[in-house]
């Protein structure tokens, strides 16, 4: 059976793409509370992001104080929820893609090779969510929006997405500790994702 979950995810959700800045996401709070609109929560699209890597916020855009302002929400009744896309970026200085390369975290091509494509940051890597390893790896990594505030996770764009056309069938995935192929593991990819996601909150909040 599913898991019962928290009471707050079954009320209302504002989710829109176009919020930019903290001012779009606060005039859309208090809006909500002006006209009584029994909204329990309000989602971060892409924007949120530095440069569209994941696990990071982009300060300036929230008056270098993401975790204050998003108290002031939760303070209102809103449980903050942070998209987060697989797509890590191409960047030798980012530390999640640094890890993800010392670790062999990310898909790869059949010579061996990161695979790279392109999502919202550029090139970008792929996790290999089918790795056990890679699940613990990436739950992990969700404790840097736990500590901002964020209440709950909006995994997007793992079909998994790309904008230089799809996927080839031989990139290199596992399926546990089995080798595989994206032929195999397309229609799971997102699901391991989820799988991930759900764990590490799970572990790290305590709450169901």
């Amino acid at each position: 059976t599913a898991p019962l979950p928290q009471k707050w995810t079954l009320g209302y959700h504002q989710c829109r793409w176009g919020y930019v800045y903290q001012e779009d996401i606060e005039a859309v709070a208090k809006g909500m509370r002006e006209n009584d609109i029994p909204c329990d929560s309000i989602y971060f699209d892409i924007d949120y992001m530095e440069g569209y890597r994941v696990f990071t916020w982009n300060r300036k855009r929230y008056h270098n104080d993401p975790d204050g302002y998003l108290q002031t929400l939760i303070d209102r009744g809103f449980k903050p929820v942070a998209i987060i896309d697989p797509g890590v970026k191409k960047d030798e200085d980012y530390y999640v893609y640094q890890e993800g390369v010392e670790n062999g975290y990310f898909a790869k091509t059949p010579e061996g090779d990161v695979y790279i494509n392109a999502v919202w940051p550029g090139d970008s890597a792929y996790p290999d969510f089918g790795n056990p390893k890679v699940r613990e790896w990436w739950g992990k990594k969700h404790q840097f929006l736990l500590d901002k505030g964020v209440r709950g996770v909006w995994n997007d764009m793992n079909e998994p997405a790309s904008f230089h056309g799809e996927l080839p069938q031989d990139v290199v995935f596992h399926d546990e500790d089995r080798k595989t192929n994206h032929a195999e593991i397309h229609n799971v990819y997102g699901h391991n994702m989820c799988r991930a996601t759900f764990q590490g909150l799970k572990e790290q909040t305590g709450k169901r």
